[in-house]
């Protein structure tokens, strides 16, 4: 079947935005983040919202920060190595393209996390934190354009947050501590293909604003429960969307969308058994119905085609992880964590495409944290995702009602993506 040079780029452009800023990673549900302090990661963040013993806790619940006596400083990186293998077809406007086979969308991502707290008194203390919340990349490599024509689907796709969050809390007594922060999040999206074998970049950037808000209870000395909020947020998003097929044959446009991140509420507990064991449990509930379609304005196409709108349907739907720890501390300098969780994903078929080959899984943890002095603690942490062979299938995620473009153009990826995830950190703790 031949195709115009327009009809080419169209498909192009719609394939592009097919949930480019969700994109593909298992690193959570969807493309959100746990991993906000490696201090956590050894347990898989059981019970976080309830533990509060490193600055880490304005993330998890801002209450936590009453538990400080200290002026504390906590910074590290987290090291994300994701690998993404898709086996499908490819098919455009009803015929089958191209057979692909071991096609690799493997990255390498790093999140880095900054922690402040300053104990003002007895009850009120304050702090600061960079996280991100929400990222991920994929990058299918273009081996074979001809043959394979994975590009049509997608090549790299890139999320990146930076959330600032100023947060106070105030303890009302030895047994009830409250919490409350306000989020500022930025967000670039870079999402790419190839279109008639030439680069179509488009890259968006905006800022959101949201807020969260956290309780601590004291039960007993060993005993303590968390409950926390974080606020949904949608990011107005605008930038460049550039088509660029060579001297003459270029076209760029101002691209925009508006993208909801969705609330979440953190439950958790934790229990000191004696001085060296310790258990912990948690149960996060994230909101992601929000983020039911998505459109995009203003799509570039090829010269002398007018720009384009795309509406896709995503249908998510709201998700439970679940993690539970322990950490047993043979003496005041060395302690082991482990951790093991199941999480949920908000995708379903046929919704699900190459850029976001998100599964339901389990996940185990190990960490190692080392006190060489009272007022300098590391924590080294491993998470590993069990996720295999996970179906893609997009078939589902045109929608004519929003779009300009004829849905026959709707480039469909079906098949499966075998997928592995393995995250590792460090965190550097200092009080001051």
């Amino acid at each position: 079947m031949q195709f115009s040079n327009n009809l080419k780029k169209y498909i192009i452009s719609i394939c592009t935005t097919s949930i480019f800023i969700f994109s593909a990673q298992s690193f959570a549900g969807a493309f959100q983040l746990w991993e906000e302090s490696a201090a956590s990661l050894g347990d898989y963040h059981a019970g976080a919202a309830a533990e509060a013993n490193n600055a880490g806790t304005i993330f998890y619940n801002p209450a936590g920060m009453s538990r400080m006596k200290h002026q504390q400083i906590s910074a590290g990186v987290v090291f994300i190595n994701l690998g993404a293998t898709y086996n499908g077809t490819v098919t455009i406007g009803g015929y089958q393209t191209a057979t692909t086979v071991g096609i690799p969308g493997n990255t390498y991502n790093i999140v880095p996390n900054f922690h402040y707290v300053l104990p003002i008194n007895d009850r009120w203390a304050v702090g600061l934190e960079e996280t991100t919340p929400f990222g991920a990349s994929t990058n299918y490599n273009d081996f074979n354009s001809v043959v394979d024509n994975v590009e049509d689907l997608a090549t790299e796709t890139k999320l990146e947050t930076i959330n600032l969050n100023p947060s106070v809390s105030y303890a009302i007594n030895h047994y009830v501590s409250v919490g409350a922060g306000f989020d500022a999040m930025y967000g670039e999206a870079i999402y790419n293909s190839e279109a008639i074998f030439a680069p179509l970049d488009n890259t968006l950037t905006g800022w959101g604003y949201g807020y969260n808000a956290g309780v601590l209870f004291q039960f007993t000395p060993e005993t303590r429960a968390g409950l926390s909020y974080r606020s949904a947020i949608t990011i107005p998003a605008v930038g460049q969307s550039d088509y660029n097929g060579g001297v003459g044959n270029t076209n760029s446009s101002t691209v925009s969308a508006n993208f909801p991140l969705p609330a979440t509420t953190m439950m958790s507990v934790y229990h000191d058994i004696n001085h060296r064991l310790a258990i912990m449990a948690s149960a996060f509930y994230t909101q992601w119905s929000c983020f039911q379609s998505l459109i995009i304005n203003n799509m570039a196409q090829g010269p002398g085609s007018p720009n384009a709108t795309v509406g896709l349907n995503e249908n998510y739907h709201n998700t439970w992880n679940f993690a539970i720890g322990t950490r047993y501390r043979f003496n005041q300098h060395f302690a082991l964590e482990a951790g093991a969780g199941h999480d949920e994903t908000p995708t379903s078929l046929p919704y699900r495409d190459i850029r976001l080959p998100d599964a339901s899984h389990y996940v185990v943890s190990f960490g190692l944290n080392v006190r060489p002095t009272p007022t300098v603690e590391c924590s080294i942490g491993w998470t590993h995702l069990f996720l295999g062979n996970t179906p893609v299938d997009n078939s589902g995620s045109f929608n004519a009602g929003q779009s300009t473009i004829n849905p026959s153009f709707f480039p469909i990826g079906q098949g499966t993506v075998n997928s592995s995830v393995n995250i590792f950190g460090i965190q550097l703790t200092f009080n001051v």
